[in-house]
């Protein structure tokens, strides 16, 4: 886990100037932070998948300027199908709009897919394609964790082992 410093301006506790100075705080950093509850929200999700049933999920690409879609669809099928996982037969793409926010309405919907009990998770390259901003992704997280479902990314494979 990667870890930043906490700035003293943060920091609640009185200063005493007969003390010495404090060692210096650290936190998580907020990747580390959402990569840690991306990993409980996972592992709790599978825990709820009955023993004997495979692990449903839908794959959803953002399909940013020179991503083919429909390989990395292939791709994420693929990866799932390797780990025993059923793939549904939905798959969810976004592209990139004009304006100031990204809209994703093919994520929330594949969400919704995990939520309601369609699916266990939705399956993704990696955390680009989440929304952009910390708080959105952090959202669609906790909403998962709620309804027992989850959020897995591609796993690169380096040198011919799996990660």
């Amino acid at each position: 886990m990667r870890l930043q410093l906490v700035p003293v301006d943060e920091i609640d506790e009185p200063r005493l100037w007969w003390h010495s100075p404090q060692e210096p705080r650290l936190r998580p950093t907020p990747d580390s932070r959402l990569s840690a509850l991306r990993r409980n929200v996972f592992g709790d999700a599978l825990a709820a998948v009955k023993p004997g049933r495979p692990v449903r999920v839908v794959t959803y690409v953002f399909a940013a300027p020179g991503i083919d879609a429909d390989a990395m669809h292939t791709l994420l099928g693929q990866y799932a199908r390797d780990r025993g996982w059923a793939v549904h037969r939905e798959r969810f793409t976004d592209r990139p709009v004009g304006g100031p926010l990204p809209i994703r309405p093919q994520f929330n919907t594949a969400c919704r897919r995990a939520g309601s009990g369609f699916v266990d998770g939705v399956l993704a390259p990696d955390r680009g394609a989440m929304p952009i901003t910390d708080e959105a992704y952090e959202m669609y997280l906790h909403w998962l964790h709620r309804h027992c479902a989850f959020v897995a990314f591609l796993q690169p494979n380096y040198g011919g082992h799996r990660g």
